[in-house]
């Protein structure tokens, strides 16, 4: 991977100040309502990562540094996820935090919502996939509307699939595929739990 030494070196600094940077993070994120998540990533060292990778968001922006930015974002959510398969969050702190938070925070919600789906929320995969602030969010708020589809009720599926076709999904992208195949899974089934997904809108 190919990054410049200006942003290496702002990602070492970062690095090096990461419990400044824990702190700073887990008080904003605390403001917003989610005081318990924002002990578990400091606890964690999450959010030391989040902030490096916040960095790696502004900076990377040139086309040569696309793949570079992709696995990046890859390795926040896969980050999150392992985080929440062995840490308690709660539900509504996480989803408040989604709905008031910057585009890279929205990335780590759904990240975190995919290690653990009881966190997650029709209303949050909906405004991930209809109301994106950036493409991976989108891309991420599809893959979690796939592996929570088993769980969520007819009305709910049919909510999100409704949502996927407004949303004008550049069909040459990846989300694209995953779009398709979620717009191909069945709502007319049972699911097989709702508990926690479906009209629990904070």
């Amino acid at each position: 991977m190919l990054l410049s030494p200006f942003v290496l070196d702002r990602l070492q600094r970062v690095s090096l100040s990461a419990t400044k940077v824990d702190l700073w993070l887990t008080t904003q994120i605390s403001d917003r309502g989610a005081p318990e998540t924002a002990m578990i990533l400091e606890r964690t060292r999450l959010g030391s990562f989040v902030e490096s990778y916040a960095l790696v968001h502004d900076e990377l922006t040139a086309p040569q540094y696309k793949a570079a930015r992709i696995h990046l974002q890859d390795l926040l959510v896969h980050r999150a996820a392992s985080v929440a398969r062995h840490e308690k969050f709660e539900a509504r702190e996480v989803r408040r935090l989604f709905a008031s938070g910057s585009v890279v925070v929205r990335v780590l919600v759904l990240g975190l919502m995919q290690g653990d789906v009881s966190l997650a929320d029709v209303r949050t995969i909906v405004s991930a996939v209809k109301d994106s602030r950036s493409r991976n969010e989108q891309y991420q708020g599809l893959i979690l509307a796939e592996i929570c589809w088993s769980r969520f009720s007819v009305s709910a599926r049919q909510e999100i699939q409704e949502a996927i076709q407004r949303a004008n999904i550049d069909h040459r992208s990846d989300r694209w595929s995953v779009a398709q195949r979620v717009l191909d899974l069945p709502h007319d089934t049972s699911p097989a739990s709702t508990a926690g997904l479906e009209g629990s809108h904070d």
